[in-house]
């Protein structure tokens, strides 16, 4: 009888050791395929100090696709309790780029970092930390998803819940939250699903607003990108022809710098210009037109 029970707490321990193995495998794979996070400086370190410490791979852990070092477990056990509070801005990408350029990822670096609201941003350089550190407020909640209102409430019952910052889950460096810690969980058990659910909403509601919109406005023109910090769609490489209607509503004319050159050069002088055309995109106060016609009212 003896025998047996040795026999079998062996086995179990075996078992038990096989399947520790497995995890720790599993882990180290997920950690090996993960890019390291902020040069392998410590994010905890960042927050709390606003000091650039180097962390240490034996205290890592893997959080939304990235891999995070710390100079102790301690610190690490800090970052895992919570780590929507530690991880930077976009996880590490250009706040300005991302809001000035519909939504384009461009790596921040840890040598250009601000703090603003007990979070870390950070910038591809000097001159653009510069725009941000001038307004940090139009950029802290560029990666806020769905304006702050809970996903998975949307999703699942078709109603517009404010969620908390105290339920605040992380997923491809955008910002959720949720109105309770369960449902938090619920959207942390699969976010692909409600995230990916909502993308194909929003492209098929919004291409077909696009398509059907034609428009005719009236406005003073200026410089899309030195004035309002926005670029053409299909050509963002230029500054762009901007129209301030009325309104307040800024259109960004596409194409104006190859279908009216003389215009374009001119845009600075705040002319008076007619423009009809078909709606492409839109974001707040910003319009994009794929232009018929121009013209100079004066």
């Amino acid at each position: 009888m003896k025998l047996i029970r040795f026999v079998l707490s062996t086995a179990l321990l075996a078992s038990l050791v096989v399947f520790s193995q497995g995890l720790d495998a599993k882990e180290n794979q997920k950690s090996k395929q993960a890019t390291v996070a902020l040069d392998g400086h410590c994010a905890v370190c960042l927050v709390k100090s606003n000091k650039v410490v180097k962390g240490d791979a034996k205290h890592s852990v893997v959080y939304d696709g990235q891999t995070y070092l710390f100079p102790s477990e301690n610190v690490k056990n800090m970052f895992v309790a919570n780590p929507a509070k530690y991880v930077p801005a976009l996880n590490g990408d250009c706040s300005v780029c991302f809001a000035h350029h519909d939504g384009v990822r461009n790596p921040g670096k840890i040598d250009h970092v601000s703090f603003y609201q007990g979070r870390a941003f950070l910038f591809p350089n000097s001159q653009i930390k510069s725009i941000f550190d001038q307004s940090p407020q139009k950029y802290a909640d560029v990666d806020l998803a769905c304006d702050g209102k809970c996903i998975v409430c949307k999703i699942d019952g078709g109603k517009n819940v404010p969620g908390k910052p105290e339920f605040t889950a992380i997923y491809k460096g955008m910002r959720y939250q949720f109105p309770s810690a369960a449902v938090m969980q619920k959207f942390q058990d699969n976010p692909a699903k409600y995230v990916g659910q909502k993308s194909e909403n929003q492209s098929t509601s919004s291409t077909t607003a696009a398509a059907s919109q034609l428009v005719s406005i009236k406005g003073t023109t200026g410089c899309a990108a030195c004035e309002y910090g926005v670029h053409p769609k299909k050509d963002p490489n230029t500054l762009g022809l901007a129209v301030k209607s009325e309104d307040g509503k800024i259109y960004v004319i596409e194409g104006a710098h190859d279908s009216h050159p003389a215009l374009y050069k001119k845009r600075f002088e705040s002319l008076k210009i007619s423009v009809k055309g078909k709606q492409i995109a839109q974001q707040g106060k910003f319009i994009w037109l794929e232009p018929q016609s121009i013209e100079k009212l004066q």
